[in-house]
């Protein structure tokens, strides 16, 4: 008998749980603004990611989201406070890992090299930047190698605030090559009218990306995965991600 009351009172946790989470205004989704995974077009919240995450949390029937876009560090601050409930992208650190449930990469993102269209200098590798000005962009998730080797001052570090300041320093000649993701690159590129004026480095480092959710916040994790799993299953995350790549005629 003890034994059966304390299977129901499991389930029915678990089932306060849920309502208590489908019963929510809306759940909020934060990023830092980083085309094309989460920016502002024409006065409008807009991204790649965004749409995934939404995708994912509408199998399992949470169709009220809003969109929250905040520099990196103050939607990190947001997170832990508990003033939005997930954010993404997250890059897997060991750290993060101990703070956040991570969810399963919901897509594969790229850094690249971009060097200036007239250097000849060949970049296979990070350590090819030896002796370089190698722009870098704060609070950016960066291989470890790159920074391990920035720290040994391999390479000279040029900051920029954002990637629009990274593409003109590399333009003007006041770095030698950029690291970037290459989705932001081609978007940027494009809108920021530079084409002809980079070349791409034979350099190419995958991330994967995931979503941060806080760990007190585990109905909403057991939701995630339950969605991302339905969502993969069914094909509607390649097609958002199809769709994205050639409305921005991304590679």
């Amino acid at each position: 008998m003890q034994r059966k009351t304390i299977i129901f009172i499991i389930i029915l946790s678990v089932f306060l749980e849920s309502q208590i989470l489908l019963s929510q205004e809306s759940i909020r989704i934060g990023a830092s603004p980083y085309p094309i995974s989460s920016f502002r077009e024409n006065d409008e919240i807009i991204g790649l990611d965004f749409d995934i995450v939404e995708a994912i949390l509408k199998e399992v029937g949470i169709t009220s989201t809003k969109r929250i876009l905040k520099p990196w560090k103050r939607i990190i601050y947001d997170l832990d406070a508990g003033n939005v409930d997930m954010v993404v992208p997250m890059v897997f650190t060991e750290e993060r890992k101990r703070k956040y449930n991570l969810t399963p990469s919901i897509r594969l993102r790229y850094n690249i090299l971009l060097v200036h269209k007239d250097f000849q200098h060949p970049i296979k590798t990070i350590s090819d930047l030896e002796g370089l000005v190698v722009g870098k962009c704060d609070g950016y998730a960066y291989q470890k190698e790159f920074l391990e080797l920035a720290e040994k001052k391999l390479f000279e570090t040029s900051y920029c605030v954002d990637n629009e300041m990274g593409l003109l320093k590399l333009k003007l000649g006041r770095s030698q090559a950029f690291m970037i993701g290459e989705d932001a690159a081609l978007y940027l590129i494009k809108r920021l009218g530079f084409k002809g004026e980079f070349k791409f480095a034979d350099y190419k480092a995958e991330k994967a990306s995931h979503v941060g959710i806080h760990k007190s916040n585990t109905a909403l994790y057991k939701k995630f995965l339950l969605g991302f799993e339905r969502a993969s299953k069914n094909g509607s995350l390649e097609k958002i991600i199809q769709n994205w790549k050639e409305k921005y005629a991304i590679k």
